[in-house]
């Protein structure tokens, strides 16, 4: 079987809002706000509530990304956030300005005002949950008309004149039907659909048109717009419309009459403000958006929504804010981003209220528009009359309910970061098809963000395992350090024990339960970093004292001899008694992990040392042991996973580097004329 595609709904593209007018002192004024430092949502939504092409390029905008939906003016603005609304305000105004009569706009805007106006007090008045959604209603319900007018030459006369001739409201829709082949509550209705607003709000713009005595007991907004639109109408109100509207709202006539001259009075001092004339002899506003050079245009539209990508704060938010760009460029409606998976090349959608658990679109299946514009890296679409659309095509459509399918590849360089997707009709494609320049740079731009991200997060991620790498480490050197000194007071309460005889077993055995909850305890307390003392001491003091405790724990238990050679007369150190302390602590207790039993240590001490013209002070340890592999002495001093066994953390001469560098000094080591190894520490002198 030849699948034949589907004819188009009707033969107007009704999403190109672009090329709809825009209120010029609306524009002005929007223009002014986002430009200054301070923006006021307050204005915003009063500036943007006076124009339906703006209002409704915001609603599409706010509901293209697969996002929960809004249904008014001031939730668009605070779901989309400043840059993309200046984007969104930047892009309408850099297009061309329609050449249509001003006449016929005035009377549109004028009545797109009135009916917005009071759709909003009769809301209020009954109780409306969301007068604001009531508005918004209002002021769309006849944007249809400036879409036929966009699409024929002598529409915006007949459209503007169907009004007075037809005897009812009802025959402006079969006049239009006959006329145009479509009438505007069909095209207004479908644009609310499209832009994801509840079907309450698409049929209260579908059935406006209806009478009073059909819409009896239906939904609230229904009533309240096509009471709004009746009373509105510019002529005088006569009681039996007053006596039919009040009862299909529950309102007295004497209510309904009070709201619609406080609304009268209301709108026109805000037709005043705007420059709608009041009649046609009046001068025409001018027109705002000059046409300018069409690559010019391209390259300021598409360099506009950097801004909008800039700001996002993750990759999520940043494909919701190319879904978001892509609308506002493009007039299109539910765009899609599709991931690609590196390692199975599957393309992914975002879960959405279509699809609770995504799409999946395997590279491997049968052909459509989303692999073609992968494998050919361009525009590709499933309405290629040379080309039957596939399965997952079919699927697309249905689901968005379009003709086809539209998509994009986004490539940063030979990277494919994603696919935009979204469903269009058959008279969306010329135009699209003609902007296919616009869509490549954007492309390009979106790309290049992507990757920018992309590699943002890998540097993130890479700079938070080194910190956790640094933290382990320095949490691993804490422990180590915390043993030493624990050890060596275990040990001599060991030699204490003995020293005293049975007498004080119990009491020492409680000292080193004591020692083992100290030990516990600071195990959770350990804070980085070293403290400095700035009081001068007497080196060879800090290093006999320190050896009379280590010789009695560390070496002779192992039958390992501790030499002391310390040079007379040294001069004073002013710092780090602390950090000398670990220091040698580290140095010898790794010489006598390497000696195991027997052997020796030396400890000596130098002054005025010489190296590169700065004096030092030295310290060196020496053993007798077996001594260095060569190939080890390069990587002596750096942190590694000791050979040691279990209890040694393989970090104690990388401190010692660490200490020895803090005071302002260095550390090396050498092999020892008699065997063994020495180690050098040199401290500046006071």
């Amino acid at each position: 079987m030849i699948y034949k595609k589907p004819p188009a709904r009707n033969v107007l593209d009704r999403s190109h809002l672009l090329s709809l007018p825009v209120l010029p002192k609306v524009m002005n004024a929007l223009l002014e706000m986002v430009n200054g430092e301070d923006i006021d949502l307050q204005k915003q939504v009063q500036w943007f509530s006076c124009d339906p092409v703006l209002s409704a390029r915001l609603i599409a905008v706010a509901n293209s990304s697969s996002r929960q939906s809004v249904f008014n003016t001031r939730h668009a603005l605070k779901a989309l956030g400043p840059t993309p609304v200046r984007a969104l305000i930047v892009t309408t105004a850099l297009q061309p300005c329609p050449s249509l009569p001003t006449p016929a706009l005035n009377q549109f805007w004028r009545h797109a005002l009135w009916c917005a106006r009071l759709a909003r007090r009769l809301a209020e008045i009954t109780a409306y949950p969301d007068p604001e959604e009531a508005q918004l209603c209002g002021l769309l319900h006849d944007l249809g008309k400036l879409v036929i007018s966009a699409h024929h030459t002598v529409a915006p006369d007949e459209v503007y004149t169907l009004g007075r001739i037809a005897r009812t409201l009802g025959e402006v829709v079969e006049l239009e039907q006959r006329l145009f082949a479509v009438d505007h509550c069909v095209l207004g209705a479908e644009q609310a659909a499209d832009w994801r607003l509840p079907t309450w709000f698409a049929d209260a713009i579908r059935f406006h048109h209806l009478n009073t005595e059909a819409l009896r007991g239906v939904h609230p907004l229904l009533r309240l717009l096509h009471a709004a639109n009746i009373l509105s109408q510019g002529a005088e109100l006569s009681e039996a419309t007053l006596a039919e509207t009040g009862m299909l709202l529950h309102l007295s006539p004497a209510a309904l009459e009070s709201a619609c001259i406080e609304v009268e009075q209301e709108v026109g001092l805000l037709a005043a403000e705007l420059g709608i004339a009041i009649t046609e002899d009046e001068a025409a506003s001018t027109p705002i958006r000059a046409s300018l050079n069409s690559t010019r245009t391209e390259v300021i539209l598409v360099d506009a929504m950097c801004g909008v990508l800039g700001d996002a704060d993750d990759e999520p938010a940043l494909r919701e804010a190319i879904i978001h760009c892509a609308a506002m460029l493009f007039d299109l409606n539910r765009v899609h981003f599709f991931r690609r998976d590196p390692q199975t090349g599957i393309l992914h959608s975002d879960r959405s209220a279509e699809w609770l658990d995504g799409f999946t679109i395997h590279p491997e299946g049968a052909a459509n528009a989303l692999q073609r514009a992968v494998q050919e890296r361009r525009v590709c679409h499933s309405l290629d009359p040379a080309i039957s659309p596939g399965v997952i095509d079919l699927q697309l459509a249905r689901q968005w309910g379009c003709d086809g399918v539209w998509c994009m590849p986004l490539y940063a360089g030979e990277r494919l970061m994603g696919i935009l997707a979204t469903g269009i009709s058959c008279a969306q494609l010329p135009r699209l098809l003609i902007r296919e320049r616009s869509w490549k740079r954007f492309a390009a731009t979106a790309a290049a963000a992507l990757a920018e991200r992309e590699q943002r997060e890998i540097l993130q991620h890479r700079t938070r395992k080194d910190r956790d790498l640094l933290e382990q480490q320095r949490l691993r050197a804490a422990i180590h350090e915390i043993s030493n000194p624990l050890t060596i007071v275990r040990n001599s309460l060991y030699l204490l024990s003995a020293r005293l005889g049975e007498q004080a077993t119990a009491e020492v055995q409680g000292l080193q339960e004591e020692i083992e909850r100290a030990s516990r305890i600071l195990l959770h307390l350990v804070e980085p970093g070293d403290s400095v003392e700035e009081s001068a001491f007497d080196l060879n003091r800090t290093i006999r004292d320190l050896a009379q405790v280590l010789d009695e724990a560390l070496c002779r238990p192992h039958g390992i001899r501790l030499n002391l050679h310390l040079a007379e007369d040294l001069a004073p150190l002013t710092q780090g008694r602390d950090a000398i302390r670990q220091i040698l602590l580290n140095l010898v207790r790794n010489a006598a992990e390497a000696l195991g039993e027997g052997g020796g240590i030396t400890v000596t001490t130098r002054d005025d040392v010489d190296l590169d013209g700065r004096r030092y002070v030295e310290i060196a340890v020496a053993d007798n042991g077996p001594g260095l592999p060569e190939a080890l002495r390069a990587q002596l001093f750096q942190p590694v996973v000791t050979t040691k066994g279990e209890g040694h953390a393989g970090l104690g001469l990388s401190i010692v580097k660490n200490l020895a560098k803090a005071l302002g000094g260095q550390a090396d080591c050498r092999p020892n004329p008699g065997g063994g190894v020495v180690f050098l520490v040199l401290l500046p002198r006071a």
